[in-house]
């Protein structure tokens, strides 16, 4: 069966994403990683230097250089690899850990955000609480890098800063000061001032916001929609999980199929936002590629295969 994290999650919405209409064809495909441990959920880091990537369950959280070399684990922890965020800068990422502690003989368990530099340096970015949403980076135009939260106090160490370029480039970014929500409610939006609104009133999971910052693709359960940001225009694109955007047009995700204890299929398709041109972009018989991602720049995808759980990146045309 199609593993369902209907967990709370906040999202970055600037990675992802591109700029030129895709015809769909890959080239170049190139393994990444070379061991036994099996992988999931990459993320390119929004300069598109790295790729972020967890074991599969979201413990432990690695990165590795875009051709390949210099893997690191930066973290150990449990849970970090869900929804994780890469900041502005591609100096830092974005955690929610889970930990359980005993605290006055009694064991409890805690969550909280923690930013992790590439070197596997942590910082507490927010005070313990029993469970949370993962908190979400926050971009002033005067290069303020902090944190919200919905569920926790931020800490004294939540606030970093951009360099003026950088700063005033993240802040014309549609979604650089919004966050979504999904659980077994449905779809969230947060806003800058951290107030959030439902938009979906359905269990959903794996968002995305469009580089424009208009409109949103989600799982609702095995179908594909795309929503507006105020929570109009709901449309169903296909049956599907994991979509990414690849421009504002067009959205690349997976198809799989199980038998109900493991997969059999899957593959990558694209399609147009509405609803038109869905292509196969895959069709291998010795990997099931998913968790798809487009480098910034729009060039490269980065996905896994369930055959062997490694990391792959290919050229996107």
């Amino acid at each position: 069966m199609k593993k369902f994290l209907l967990l709370s999650a906040i999202v970055l919405s600037q990675v992802c994403v591109a700029q030129n209409l895709k015809v769909g064809q890959l080239s170049n495909v190139t393994r990444l990683t070379q061991d036994g441990v099996k992988y999931e959920n990459p993320r390119w880091s929004p300069d598109g230097s790295k790729i972020a990537f967890t074991e599969y369950g979201y413990n432990n959280l690695f990165v590795i250089n875009q051709n390949g070399t210099n893997k690191a684990q930066i973290s150990s922890d449990k849970g970090v690899g869900f929804m994780y965020q890469w900041s502005a800068d591609s100096r830092e990422i974005l955690v929610r850990d889970l930990r359980y502690e005993n605290v006055s003989g009694q064991i409890k368990r805690l969550q909280a955000a923690w930013s992790i530099d590439m070197a596997g340096n942590k910082t507490r970015m927010t005070e313990d609480v029993t469970r949370m949403e993962p908190a979400a980076w926050r971009y002033g135009i005067n290069g303020e890098k902090t944190v919200i939260s919905l569920d926790a106090k931020t800490t004294t160490q939540s606030t970093r800063y951009l360099t003026k370029s950088l700063a005033t480039t993240v802040a014309k970014q549609a979604g650089a000061n919004i966050s979504l929500i999904v659980n077994k409610e449905g779809l969230s939006v947060v806003n800058a001032r951290g107030v959030k609104t439902l938009i979906n009133n359905k269990p959903s999971f794996c968002p995305a916001l469009s580089p424009d910052g208009s409109k949103i693709v989600f799982n609702e359960l095995n179908d594909i929609y795309i929503i507006n940001i105020d929570g109009s225009g709901k449309k169903l694109l296909a049956r599907g999980f994991n979509p990414t955007w690849a421009n504002d047009s067009q959205i690349i995700f997976e198809k799989s199929t199980d038998d109900g204890h493991n997969y059999t299929s899957s593959d990558l398709y694209i399609i147009n936002a509405n609803g038109s041109g869905l292509k196969a972009i895959t069709a291998t018989s010795d990997k099931m590629e998913m968790c798809p991602c487009v480098s910034p720049d729009g060039n490269k995808i980065v996905f896994t295969s369930f055959t062997d759980g490694q990391i792959y990146t290919a050229d996107l045309k």
